[in-house]
């Protein structure tokens, strides 16, 4: 048996001792993986209890903006729970009673519930028409205000079990829009992405399955794996969630990775085991020694993915760990259930794992030549010639990334024909007063009087100074009422008794007083110019915090305190603590996997090679999302708005495509060292891994970029940059890194690929040559 490890090599290790447990005893394994199958799939049962994935974090932005809710909550009891009808006709206004009963007939599925208040725009005080109402030079529009009282996920039930009622006939024209309207969109566009890219992923992958393995049989056991893992880890996740907070968006990423990885680890497994029975072995020696390779290998990639995700974990303050939950768990199912309970079934089905034979299929045939072999000989022999182009190309990929803007993902990252987009962009065009882009000086005045000389006076004229900065649009408060107000007639308008004033003006200031004032708080409005996602916006939250003593140290009380609201500031505070939990993040993440490594391989240098070799290919990747989502080279084909890269994007990234680079890289290594030990030839251990794993890896890779490259049909440029991204990410890794680099760099270091100290030294390793194997 030619270039065949012999199991002597292996039968004192722990994982060819589990082979052999697992084979004599594979109907009871078999039976229990069946019922911790059913057993975590049916956690589903108790229903999810997500936590909502914005304004549940314990930062600034959040704090004050819950301080408004509280403190204005009559007069703003519509934030956070409501959305707007926006109602358009050429000839017909809100005074027209068919206008009127268009309208009340459109909305009366909201109207029925009890916990429903909404507000007509006919409805709307006199002086506060203006908000609501406007005439255009084509017709007249105006907003509908929908309330939906509890929290934020009963409004979302409720606009959901009621939205497709709302419809307007003739001229009419309108847009559900704003508030819990975009909220439920997001929802609603993501769940339907991915069962979108279920449709579009599967049968895919089945073909890749079965080119690959050329049986029916063969490609059948990873698709049910990874079934299992989504279930089962989908009723984990669910459960989870009961006990602890975890977003709705934890199960996006299982299906993202679950499915992956499963199919990929059983891929290793099915195919060594296929190997080992083309070698002659019977089936408990074929299943002894795919446990303790590849069964070996797949435990230690598992728990480097599961590294990588955890990373996840730091990230407080943003929605990260919930996904780094979901990941997690998918990843520890899918490596339990490759490394134990697919062995018993193979160990069952036996020889009969080949049945049902596909033409055309790939020949993976493990053997020391054909063109993986070819390839990896080229390299070594002219290493420098082949490392140094190729790490241009990556750098050059990734300088893009120097450039990238980072912001949260708003309204504008649904496509431009999406209907709350749509009817988003119309209301900034119509009333650019109430621009989404504003942001909230929440100002605490400890028991000062609000409407005092020198308070007034200290928010007048800090008032003037911010609409003296460029990037300010407009501003307003109790400090400045009227744009066209100087110091002193600001004072005046406060102090004037009301005997002096007409009923509307007593109305407007009244109107005023209760929006701006309430108890000890008062805010500052200011509508920033550009988009609420821009550097610049965010740039102004953190100038204004960076001197907020400005204006406390003039206002009266002992105790003042001002904070920041509103997306832009909200947008500030989420990267602050990406920046803030990165390093230990990062930290966490090169000492876990380079430890994992070094257990797997007996080598120093190689897990910092990898380490390396893994930021280039990710950088690259990153670079390129730059490239086509920032820039924009994309937007036409892709039915996206060039905006900047969605802040948890990149972290999301890099704890994926970290953990899964580092998955190929263990499963490519352990053959390399396996070859290794076997013949003490660095270089043709090296030929010998790439071509015994090429195939496997770039079947493997297929099956992942086929995944991820579906999420990029979404239509939410969030998943959208995930995954292209990821897709991206492991092409590269699967052709430039694995194919050219890792052959390059291992012959350029020779025997020192497998130095280790000798005080970690574990054993001396074994070598046996093929000759006296055969004997």
């Amino acid at each position: 048996m030619e270039s065949a490890t012999d199991p002597s090599m292996l039968e004192d290790r722990a994982f060819f001792k589990l082979g052999l447990f697992i084979h004599d005893h594979n109907k009871i394994v078999l039976v229990l993986g069946i019922i911790s199958c059913v057993l975590m799939t049916s956690l589903m049962g108790l229903g999810a209890n997500w936590t909502e994935a914005f304004g549940e974090d314990n930062v600034e932005s959040l704090q004050a903006s819950e301080l408004m809710s509280n403190s204005f909550k009559q007069e703003n009891s519509s934030a956070g729970h409501s959305f707007i009808l926006l109602v358009y006709h050429p000839t017909l206004t809100d005074n027209d009673s068919e206008w009127q009963q268009s309208i009340i007939n459109s909305l009366n599925d909201f109207s029925k519930r009890d916990d429903v208040t909404i507000l007509y725009s006919w409805q709307v005080e006199e002086v506060e028409r203006f908000l609501n109402v406007a005439y255009t030079e084509r017709g007249f529009i105006a907003k509908n205000i929908v309330t939906i009282e509890g929290d934020r996920t009963h409004a979302k039930t409720v606009f959901d079990e009621n939205q497709e009622s709302v419809t307007l006939d003739g001229e009419f024209v309108s847009w559900k829009t704003d508030g819990v309207a975009i909220e439920w969109t997001f929802d609603n566009r993501i769940t339907e992405d991915l069962v979108k890219a279920e449709i579009v992923s599967g049968p895919l992958t089945l073909i890749i399955l079965g080119l690959v393995f050329g049986s029916i049989v063969a490609a059948l056991l990873p698709i049910s794996a990874g079934v299992a893992t989504v279930a089962a880890a989908t009723g984990m996740t669910i459960w989870l969630s009961n006990v602890t907070d975890v977003t709705q968006y934890a199960t996006n990423i299982i299906t993202l990775i679950g499915i992956g990885v499963s199919i990929d680890y059983s891929l290793f497994l099915v195919n060594r085991f296929r190997e080992e029975l083309a070698n002659d072995r019977d089936v408990r020696t074929a299943i002894a020694m795919s446990t303790a390779t590849a069964g070996k290998a797949v435990f230690f990639s598992g728990i480097t993915v599961a590294v990588g995700l955890m990373g996840m974990l730091f990230f407080e303050n943003t929605s990260l760990p919930s996904l780094g939950i979901g990941g997690t768990v998918a990843v520890s199912i899918a490596m339990v259930y490759s490394t134990i309970v697919l062995p018993a079934v193979m160990s069952i089905l036996g020889k009969r794992v080949d049945k049902g034979k596909i033409p055309f299929s790939f020949n993976l045939e493990a053997k020391e030549t054909g063109i993986w072999a070819n390839i990896a000989n080229k390299v070594m022999n002219h290493p420098w010639k082949v490392l140094i182009p190729v790490l241009i190309i990556l750098v050059g990929a990734g300088a893009p990334f120097l450039y990238a803007e980072f912001s949260l993902s708003s309204w504008s990252a649904l496509p431009p024909d999406d209907e709350s987009r749509l009817g988003k962009e119309i209301m900034g065009e119509i009333w650019p007063e109430q621009s989404s882009n504003q942001i909230f000086l929440v100002i605490e005045l400890d028991g000062a009087d609000a409407f005092s000389e020198e308070n007034l006076r200290a928010q007048y004229q800090y008032i003037k100074t911010q609409i003296g900065d460029e990037r300010v649009r407009s501003a307003s408060g109790i400090g400045l009422p009227d744009s066209s107000m100087n110091e002193s007639q600001v004072i005046s308008y406060w102090n004037t008794p009301n005997e002096y004033l007409d009923e509307n003006q007593i109305a407007l200031r009244d109107l005023i007083r209760d929006s701006f004032v309430s108890d000890e708080i008062t805010f500052i409005l200011l509508n920033l110019e550009g988009e609420q996602t821009s550097v610049e916006s965010r740039n102004v939250v953190e100038d204004i915090r960076e001197n907020r003593n400005v204006l406390t140290d003039q206002l009266s009380g002992k105790n003042d305190y001002l904070a920041v609201a509103g997306f832009a500031a909200y947008n500030a505070d989420t990267l602050k603590s990406i920046s803030d939990n990165l390093p230990t993040a990062l930290g966490f993440i090169f000492l876990a996997t380079s430890v994992l490594i070094f257990i797997q391989v007996r080598s120093v240098i190689i897990p910092i090679k990898a380490i390396v070799m893994n930021i280039l290919s990710i950088s690259a990747s990153f670079g390129m999302l730059v490239w086509v989502f920032q820039w924009g080279y994309g937007e036409a084909l892709l039915n996206f708005t060039a905006q900047p890269i969605d802040s948890g994007n990149p972290v999301i990234m890099f704890c994926i495509v970290f953990g899964l680079s580092m998955d190929y890289e263990v499963l490519m290594l352990s053959r390399i060292h396996e070859e290794w030990e076997r013949t003490g030839d660095n270089t043709l251990a090296v030929a010998n891994g790439l071509q015994k794993t090429g195939g496997l890896i770039t079947g493997a890779a297929a099956i992942m970029i086929v995944v991820f490259g579906s999420f990029g049909l979404s239509s939410v440029v969030i998943l959208k940059q995930i995954g292209l991204g990821l897709a991206l990410a492991i092409l590269i890794d699967a052709t430039l890194v694995r194919a050219l680099v890792v052959p390059a760099t291992m012959r350029l270091m020779g025997k020192w690929n497998w130095w280790t100290p000798s005080f970690l030294a574990k054993r001396k390793t074994n070598k046996i040559s093929a000759d006296s194997e055969s004997e």
